[in-house]
């Protein structure tokens, strides 16, 4: 589509009362700008311009894998104020462009093209993006003549008891010609408590200049909502995640309790696979179908597999889990963990950096860093890799079919042989020759005829 966009993110958002710039806090795991953004992207505007201000950095360092420019507006002197900064970017730009805000999260991507159709169609200076809303509230009221045309917003601290009545409200969303939008953005005045230019006035400045306004009712008016606080933020994560879960059953996912079941709208599950409630599914996580998510899991930035089972109160963060695997419960996996086809990882174990065999078993109370694990292993109970030296990481492999003895300590860098055998509670710390045991103990020593001495008392005399 030939138009350009301008994202407005330069706030600090007073009321979320926080240091993180109100448009970075997270939404299913995902700050609310990024949100924003994906719906523009998926519209291909020609350009997209963010106007940053506060934690400009941070908001730089968050969009660092995505193509957009940025404008920057160092004193938050309202939204007018910073479209105006953006006017550098559109230099050698004549075209419409299309003005959103960062906290905006649940604008759909077809809202915005109908949007710039809409403005194309009715060849209008000005267009703006309208909702109906029963409780409108702390949004600025369109009024429109009789014949239906916009004739002006009016803000609610300044609107009279009968324009406060009003429920069509204006989302701070605008679709303008940039000739007409760099020659009345310069006209706006800071007469109002705030001392700050405010971006809605380019309509009433349209009116009395005679051009005509076009106001684009979005049918559904949960998209507009906005969020200027914490109270505002969880309502507009709970209409996010009631539309993603209802998405995923409609597709064939069983989610037990969609209430309690928190799904980022980029993860993809297959059919037949069921959610236990209090889960958690962020990022670009995908899972296959059949699996069983159980109750209190996190997973993130995941790859999941067919008929998978990851019980109760698993971590689970930048993994690949492979077809048949079952996971936990208790069971944390660290990013670059490879958990590969019919591998068992049980509970209260810890994998970090490390590859599991085809059909190998940590079952329990096991840390494995840095590994490289064949097929069909066993590693005995309270089994540690012991990676570091206090200023490396070193590598532990263990080829197929090896048996690790309960309790045994294996210090990196080290090699257990195809078939080798450790002995319980052995540390390891030269390699094992395939077929091999390696057994590493204090010879036992019994003490026939002891009496532990009871506190408080001597012994026999």
């Amino acid at each position: 589509m030939d138009f350009s966009v301008i994202v407005l993110a330069a706030g600090k958002g007073k009321r979320m009362k926080s240091e993180l710039p109100k448009v970075l806090h997270p939404i299913l795991g995902r700050p609310m700008l990024n949100y924003v953004l994906d719906a523009v992207m998926q519209i291909s505007p020609e350009r997209i311009i963010v106007v940053v201000g506060y934690g400009a950095d941070k908001i730089k360092e968050t969009l660092s894998s995505i193509k957009v420019k940025y404008a920057l507006q160092s004193k938050q002197l309202g939204t007018g104020h910073a479209v105006r900064c953006a006017k550098g970017a559109f230099r050698d730009y004549n075209g419409k462009i299309l003005i959103v805000n960062g906290d905006f999260p649940l604008i759909r991507s077809e809202t915005l093209k109908g949007f710039v159709e809409n403005h194309k169609k009715t060849n209008t200076g000005i267009s703006l993006l309208t909702a109906f809303l029963d409780s409108p509230e702390g949004y600025g009221r369109v009024v429109r003549n009789g014949k239906g045309d916009v004739i002006r917003i009016v803000e609610e601290k300044d609107a009279t008891p009968k324009e406060k009545m009003i429920k069509e409200i204006n989302s701070g969303a605008y679709c303008v010609e940039s000739s007409f939008l760099w020659d009345v953005i310069g006209k706006i005045g800071s007469k109002n408590e705030q001392k700050e230019y405010y971006l809605p006035d380019i309509v009433n400045i349209a009116t009395q200049s005679g051009k005509k306004i076009s106001g684009f009712i979005v049918p559904d008016g949960e998209e507009v909502l906005g969020v200027n606080n914490r109270e505002e933020l969880a309502r507009v994560e709970e209409r996010l995640r009631k539309r993603t879960n209802e998405k995923l059953m409609l597709s064939g996912v069983t989610i037990v309790n969609p209430e309690v079941t928190y799904i980022s709208p980029r993860v993809s599950i297959g059919a037949d696979t069921v959610i236990y409630p209090n889960t958690f599914i962020y990022g670009n996580t995908k899972v296959g179908k059949d699996c069983k998510i159980g109750s209190s899991v996190w997973i993130e930035d995941s790859e999941i597999g067919d008929d998978v089972t990851i019980a109760f109160s698993s971590y689970i963060i930048k993994a690949l889990i492979e077809d048949k695997s079952k996971i936990g419960p208790f069971a944390h996996l660290r990013p670059e963990s490879q958990i590969l086809s019919g591998a068992k990882i049980g509970n209260f174990v810890e994998i970090k950096k490390s590859k599991i065999g085809r059909g190998s078993k940590v079952p329990h109370l096991s840390y494995v860093g840095d590994a490289s694990i064949g097929e069909g292993v066993n590693i005995g109970a309270g089994t540690i890799t012991c990676n570091y030296d206090g200023f490396h990481k070193h590598e532990t492999i263990i080829e197929d079919n090896v048996f690790i003895g309960s309790d045994t300590m294996l210090v990196a860098p080290i090699k257990v042989g195809k078939g080798a055998t450790t002995g319980a509670g052995s540390t390891i710390t030269k390699d094992v020759p395939p077929g091999a045991l390696a057994i590493e103990r204090s010879k036992q020593q019994v003490i026939t005829g002891w009496k532990r001495k009871t506190k408080g008392k001597k012994g026999n005399e």
